[in-house]
């Protein structure tokens, strides 16, 4: 997205980012819009046995089986209590891929949405060293919004290889 603003002598063009805002814990998170088809109620869930701690099953959104991951538990912070007004499903693509097809979806579970924003790409900086290691390679970058830190979220890296191939087994025993 470009953002053109106009003054008397000038004309400046900057690219922005569209960023949909969540809470999971006391943190803000962020993603690229185009990442997310939906946010949605949580559904019910159907467990699968020998997941990652963090999935919690799958749901069946008008026909499409998909996994759910609970942030909270991937990002490996305590457990609240649930307020079903606020909590929501965020179905994105692009974290996981079919053999050859189209990207598959899957459902992230966080305490609430919050909005959109557009943040110039400027304002968008690399993760901080600390937080590109194993546990926390899936952080992309720290958007300034404000007085505000979001963290950026690359669904890319979400979920490691290994869990990758486990919600590739699980699709293969529920179609």
């Amino acid at each position: 997205m470009l953002r053109v603003a106009k003054n008397k002598k000038t004309t400046v063009i900057e690219e922005l980012a569209q960023i949909v805002t969540f809470h999971v814990g006391q943190e803000e998170f962020g993603l690229d819009i185009s990442a997310i088809t939906e946010a949605i109620r949580p559904l019910p869930v159907t467990a699968l046995p020998r997941m990652p701690k963090f999935v919690e099953g799958v749901i069946n959104l008008r026909g499409i089986i998909m996994p759910v991951v609970d942030l909270r538990k991937r990002f490996g912070l305590s457990e609240i209590r649930n307020d079903p007004r606020k909590m929501r499903m965020i179905i994105i693509r692009g974290a996981l891929t079919g053999r050859g097809g189209p990207q598959k979806l899957l459902a992230l579970v966080v305490d609430s949405v919050r909005e959109v924003v557009h943040v110039p790409l400027r304002q968008i900086e690399s993760a901080p060293a600390a937080a590109t290691g194993a546990q926390a390679g899936f952080i992309g970058g720290v958007a300034k919004v404000m007085d505000r830190l979001i963290i950026i979220i690359d669904i890319t890296r979400i979920l490691s290889g290994e869990e990758r191939t486990a919600l590739a087994e699980a699709d293969h025993v529920h179609p």
